[in-house]
């Protein structure tokens, strides 16, 4: 994500759903490249040929086996295939019309989840192109994944396969730190924010102004809607008696916002990415449907 801008139109952004059109062979593809990704969802891929590129020989074929491997690093390898193909074949014609048209079959058969739909529109309205988004492991977190447009190189940071509950505040430090002309965004949960909310003393002792936005849900709510809905109702650890977020934000000396669906949201991240001082924006949320569709 954010390697050709999501507003260039030969990117045709991130997968939407497991069902996404753009994955199935019907869709018209002869080849994938896969450059730098272990292909951890191989049934995606609906039997079609992969070329991988990857600097660790391990990897290749490893989720898939129908699989030519060039073990190599990304950018040395792409500088390559293109100076061959240049050198080699003939330049040819636009073919800007056959994506648009891709891009509207994609489109129309696209499905959407609300309330993360929504939500995720008025952060992405809220946040300039430049800005840095820091994807946590919640709902919206995992929903971004696909439906979250990206314009600039590393603006979308993830812990990806590894998961970690708690990390998106501290790397909205770090990366705010790192880029402190730029806003930087954290999504975080309820549950993974409390693993790391004493770093709110961190942001005012430093004064590092990273936004983060809490949805509250009083639960571990993939576990939660996973309990009562594989499990027979069956709910166990995941509920949560959580403290009032804009008081605790306060307590440290923080900005303490509560926002009420995605208008609120946008118009209480416009605002706190104004003001030169840490905000956490507290956004009350019901159980979420899950966030992919079979």
């Amino acid at each position: 994500k954010g390697a050709i801008s999501d507003k260039h139109y030969l990117s045709m952004g991130g997968l939407f759903m497991r069902n996404d059109v753009i994955g199935q062979a019907s869709f018209g593809h002869d080849v994938i490249l896969a450059v730098g990704t272990r292909l951890a969802t191989p049934q995606l891929l609906d039997g079609q040929k992969v070329i991988q590129i990857d600097i660790d020989p391990e990897e290749l074929g490893r989720n898939y086996s129908d699989t030519y491997g060039i073990n190599a690093d990304a950018r040395q390898t792409m500088e390559s295939i293109f100076t061959a193909l240049s050198e080699k074949m003939p330049a040819r014609a636009s073919r800007r019309a056959e994506i648009e048209e891709a891009k509207a079959r994609r489109a129309e058969a696209a499905v959407t989840v609300e309330p993360q739909a929504s939500l995720l529109k008025a952060v992405r309205n809220a946040l300039p192109d430049d800005g840095i988004l820091i994807s946590g492991m919640t709902q919206l977190g995992y929903y971004s994944r696909g439906q979250f447009p990206v314009y600039e190189p590393r603006t979308y940071l993830t812990s990806s396969y590894f998961g970690n509950l708690g990390f998106a505040y501290p790397t909205a430090l770090g990366a705010k730190v790192a880029q402190p002309d730029k806003a930087v965004v954290a999504l975080s949960g309820d549950g993974g924010f409390l693993f790391n909310s004493q770093e709110l003393s961190t942001a005012v002792q430093h004064g590092i102004n990273a936004v983060v936005i809490v949805f509250n849900d009083n639960a571990y709510g993939n576990v939660l809607r996973d309990q009562v809905t594989r499990f027979e109702g069956r709910a166990y650890g995941a509920e949560l008696h959580n403290p009032d977020f804009v008081k605790l934000a306060e307590a440290y000396g923080a900005r303490g916002v509560r926002a009420h669906g995605a208008t609120e949201l946008e118009a209480a991240l416009n605002e706190a990415l104004a003001v030169d001082a840490p905000t956490l924006i507290e956004v009350p949320v019901d159980p979420m449907p899950y966030p992919y569709t079979l």
